[in-house]
């Protein structure tokens, strides 16, 4: 179900993406313990995702931009996506519905290092965001998907096109 990095270039409009090979993943890698508690579900961590998964893939594909910040660090574009199946629909909803609470439990805290709006884009799919940064989750027929986009123009726009190309392949 995961978009190819050559679908994903022509979506961003960015070449320069190549595949991060530690993105590969077959299980949701561990939260960031330094997070604050309900922060660690952003992205796709464990977390996010719960316990309840019986199949898991992450893909992630960055390039580096022209920006440079001050110091000289130079900032990195990224496309990520991650698919987790579950047993059925009702398990897939309930980690939806969890992830849903504890996303909006991150945003009360009003921590400066998780400063993002929360909302539905529509009923099955949520949606936290920032300056250059937008990433979607979706429940449906019993997978949860998400897709981040960090640095690129129309960062919104780019989820949205891979989390639609992943929604039109669950069967």
């Amino acid at each position: 179900m995961i978009v190819s990095v050559e679908d994903v270039r022509k979506i961003a409009n960015a070449d320069d993406l190549t595949p991060h090979p530690h993105a590969d993943l077959r299980k949701p890698p561990p939260a960031d313990v330094n997070a604050p508690g309900p922060c660690r579900a952003v992205g796709h961590t464990d977390i996010t995702f719960g316990g309840n998964w019986t199949e898991f893939r992450s893909a992630g594909y960055n390039g580096v931009t022209d920006d440079i910040q001050p110091g000289g660090v130079q900032l990195v574009n990224e496309v990520t996506q991650a698919v987790a199946r579950y047993p059925d629909s009702s398990t897939a909803r309930g980690a939806f519905h969890q992830l849903e609470l504890t996303l909006q439990a991150c945003v009360d805290l009003k921590d400066p290092n998780y400063n993002f709006g929360l909302d539905r884009a529509d009923s099955s799919t949520l949606r936290i965001s920032a300056d250059q940064w937008s990433h979607l989750y979706r429940e449906k027929s019993g997978v949860l998907i998400s897709v981040g986009v960090v640095g690129l123009d129309s960062a919104p726009q780019i989820a949205s096109t891979v989390i639609q190309m992943i929604t039109d392949r669950v069967p």
